[in-house]
């Protein structure tokens, strides 16, 4: 489960462009959210979904599928699996994913139990030694989708941002603090995959984002603390959750002009965006 050409895991990859590596653990961590499991700023593995989506679950013989769903996204974007990984390191990834999408296996709601089994296959090939369905693009893409449909019921507060070539609409000036979802549409022309990366900004760092992404110290160290992530193809609609705590923050996409290796950077051209959280 990984965004394509990236090698972190699950969408996330992120920084392939300039060097920078993926940094920082955050509070909570969260799908596509604070990416960094419950340590990295995203939706929080330990925040569950709203009164009203939880009696529904119940009802389907559930059980608490928000909460479950979160807590196997705040980990996965701790796992690092790589393409050349080792045996030893596929089987360290499945001890670690495969509990918890069980708890996601075992309170799905009908409607995503064919698409949580279909994901689960990729993480029971972990336990053989085969990561290639986990890391194949298409997983992503299919995790990404079923957020989506799934971040509206499950979080009190979700804001929809889309992508077009090259910039970011529909981000507002603030986002609330603590757990809430996105909705990233790809309305490129282009038919060019866009991401939305968010990064918070060290304390007291008030300058632009462009500043901040032109500085060569940026790409030793990121462009701040990693605190979500979120993938979409040409004319699709993903979903993130994210655990968003108060400061200043920046969002970036990476992906290459015309999805090659060697093209400038989306946020060279534009598609960067700057919003607090309070």
């Amino acid at each position: 489960m990984r965004t394509p050409r990236r090698q972190l895991n699950l969408l996330l990859a992120v920084l392939l462009v300039l060097g920078i590596a993926a940094c920082g653990d955050d509070d909570d961590g969260g799908g596509g959210g604070s990416a960094s499991g419950s340590a990295s700023g995203s939706a929080s593995g330990s925040a569950s979904g709203s009164p009203a989506e939880e009696e529904d679950e119940e009802a389907a013989g559930g059980g608490d599928f928000c909460g479950s769903l979160q807590a196997f996204n705040a980990a996965i974007f701790q796992v690092q699996l790589e393409d050349d990984a080792s045996e030893e390191e596929i089987a360290a990834a499945h001890e670690t994913l495969d509990p918890l999408w069980s708890a996601v296996e075992e309170s799905a709601p009908e409607e995503q139990a064919e698409t949580v089994d279909e994901l689960g296959a990729t993480i029971d090939a972990l336990g053989e030694g085969d990561a290639t369905g986990f890391n194949d693009d298409a997983t992503s893409e299919t995790y990404f989708t079923m957020l989506s449909e799934v971040v509206p019921d499950c979080v009190e507060e979700t804001t929809e941002v889309t992508g077009v070539d090259y910039a970011f609409e529909g981000v507002p000036e603030t986002l609330p603090s603590g757990p809430s979802g996105l909705l990233f549409v790809n309305e490129s022309e282009n038919e060019e995959e866009h991401e939305f990366i968010i990064f918070k900004k060290a304390e007291g760092d008030a300058r632009s984002a462009e500043e901040i992404l032109n500085d060569p110290a940026t790409q030793e160290q990121g462009p701040g603390e990693f605190a979500g992530a979120v993938f979409a193809q040409p004319g699709a609609t993903s979903g993130a959750f994210v655990d968003l705590s108060a400061g200043d923050y920046i969002a970036v996409c990476f992906i290459p002009v015309g999805g090659g290796e060697d093209g400038p950077p989306h946020f060279t051209q534009g598609m960067v965006a700057e919003f607090s959280v309070s």
